[in-house]
């Protein structure tokens, strides 16, 4: 994981998801939905939380929040965000791998936040102890929320963006691997894994749980940002509405971005 914490601590994590409308979809819409499953009395985990947007958000509307990601740089920046509002909020920080949560005991969250640590775990192994990890800690009857990322998403926009990807290796990589790694010809970011619909929904098999719901998150936004930055907020609510009606729509799940799994524990 030394070159996914070394590629974060040189990213802007903190301006992912709020800098535009087109991006600010995929967190709109996450916490769209997990406000109908999260609340207030719930103690609420985030493995992979980045500088903490999903934990701040939940942490104000009064939840008891620890935030935890394998990039120091993440937790300094959630510390000293922190620090800058007098610590009016219940939201702790520290420094953690998604494949170890030992620091935690068996079933003390009500939610556990996995909306990140699937993008990054290339091995198999270090993806079903995170899993398994998340699900220890997590109580019987809660709620695991699960991001990952579409193979076809990658596929259209990285080929399309840069041609030096458009080949069939790239494709046959993505598709029949999902995996990419620094140092690769095939690696456009990071070390990265990607994954489809049906391939996570046949995962989360090998684990006591139920999904209760399967969606994207940011659907064709990503596609056609320029048009979504430049509505104004009435337009704006209503393509949020069309995202909303559209997101469990099979057809078009796969070509999200993100995709969101909500596992309860049996």
């Amino acid at each position: 994981m030394k070159t996914v914490v070394d590629f974060y601590e040189k990213y802007d994590e903190e301006s992912r998801i709020t800098t535009n409308n087109a991006r600010k979809i995929e967190f709109l819409m996450t916490t769209g939905v997990l406000d109908n499953h999260i609340e207030k009395t719930h103690r609420i985990l985030e493995i992979g939380a980045g500088t903490g947007a999903y934990s701040f958000y939940y942490g104000e509307k009064g939840n008891f929040v620890i935030a935890t990601d394998i990039t120091p740089k993440h937790i300094e920046i959630i510390g000293q965000k922190m620090k800058e509002r007098g610590n009016d909020i219940n939201l702790q920080a520290e420094v953690a791998n998604a494949t170890d949560l030992s620091q935690f005991s068996s079933e003390s969250f009500d939610v556990v936040l996995c909306l990140g640590p699937m993008y990054h775990l290339t091995n198999s192994s270090d993806r079903k102890t995170c899993l398994s990890e998340a699900l220890r800690v997590l109580k019987k009857g809660g709620l695991l929320a699960i991001a990952y990322i579409n193979k076809h998403f990658v596929l259209n926009s990285v080929m399309i963006r840069n041609k030096e990807f458009l080949t069939r290796n790239f494709i046959d990589k993505i598709l029949d691997t999902g995996v990419t790694r620094e140092g690769e010809k095939e690696c456009f970011w990071t070390d990265a894994f990607f994954t489809t619909p049906d391939e996570m929904a046949s995962y989360m098999n090998c684990f006591e749980v139920e999904i209760i719901d399967h969606l994207g998150v940011d659907g064709l936004s990503p596609y056609f940002k320029d048009a979504v930055d430049g509505m104004n907020s009435e337009e704006y609510e209503s393509w949020l509405y069309y995202n909303m009606r559209s997101c469990r729509e099979k057809s078009i799940l796969g070509i999200s971005n993100h995709g969101l799994l909500l596992c309860k524990k049996k």
